[in-house]
């Protein structure tokens, strides 16, 4: 739109120059009008451009903001789980715990917490494998 308006006011100059002849002084006042006008619109243009890069950085910020709480979101919602687990297993519902870490498969964990899952995953896998000897071992 501020393109339209700069073509205009140069279309414009260029009429008015057309116009009224080609004599020195005509020319000279429509030189200084074609100047006026195109000053006029090149700082249109160059506001319009700060707001919308304003606008841009704007909408970038609120993007990276609602990524970010959306990460700690499912961040906490991984830990709420890890720990459910962790209970599981400590009253011996092995499958019930293995069946909670599942839920996780996709979560976007942290190395921390994917770390967390794969020691609990294993102990859990070494737990009831004992159990299963065990269960052998009293038949």
């Amino acid at each position: 739109m501020k393109i339209q308006t700069l073509s205009a006011g140069v279309v414009s100059c260029l009429l008015m120059v057309g116009i009224t002849g080609c004599d020195k002084d005509s020319s000279n006042k429509a030189a200084d009008n074609a100047k006026s006008n195109v000053e006029s619109a090149t700082s249109a243009v160059q506001q319009g451009a700060e707001k919308a890069a304003g606008e841009v950085k704007q909408a970038g910020e609120k993007a990276v903001d609602a990524v970010t709480e959306k990460a700690k979101e499912a961040g906490g919602e991984a830990t709420a789980v890890i720990t459910k687990a962790q209970g599981q297993v400590a009253e011996k519902k092995y499958q019930e715990a293995l069946t909670t870490l599942g839920g996780l498969k996709d979560v976007k964990l942290s190395d921390n917490q994917q770390k967390v899952v794969d020691e609990l995953k294993a102990q859990i896998q070494k737990l009831m494998s004992g159990n299963a000897a065990g269960n052998l071992l009293s038949k």
